[in-house]
């Protein structure tokens, strides 16, 4: 298996070229986004393998050359590594859906068994008033 830092480094090389950028251009993009001075070279090594990418360089980088982060870490082209992206996604918002459909069920029946109670409250309430009107009616008679 080929590790990640070299998959990464063959990914940058290759995207970079493609996109038409230099390591110069890279490297000073980067350096405004990381609010530190990166140079050139900074950009060699990383392509090299001789220096491994921080973490916040690595997105920054995904960022400049617009592709998903995970499509420099995997080795998958660009557009099959949005696919799975957004197949992720799909699949956790599809997930929040049938839980908030859960709960609002539950809601629901919850509302339904105050709305019962409120009105078998307020029916005993009325037989109550009744009965005791009956009682004062029997009492005047």
């Amino acid at each position: 298996m080929v590790a990640p830092g070299a998959v990464f480094a063959r990914r940058l090389r290759e995207q970079r070229r493609a996109s038409r950028m230099t390591q110069t251009e890279l490297a000073r993009r980067l350096s405004a986004l990381l609010g530190t001075t990166l140079d050139a070279s900074a950009i060699t090594k990383i392509e090299s393998g001789d220096r491994a990418v921080r973490l916040d360089e690595a997105v920054y980088i995904a960022q400049i050359l617009e592709m998903p982060l995970a499509a420099l870490l995997s080795g998958m082209d660009p557009d099959e590594a949005r696919l799975q992206e957004l197949r992720h996604e799909l699949q956790i918002r599809q997930w929040r859906e049938m839980a908030a459909d859960s709960e609002l069920r539950q809601a629901m029946s919850a509302v339904a068994e105050v709305t019962q109670e409120i009105e078998r409250l307020e029916a005993s309430r009325e037989e109550q008033t009744d009965d005791a009107a009956n009682q004062s009616d029997d009492g005047f008679r």
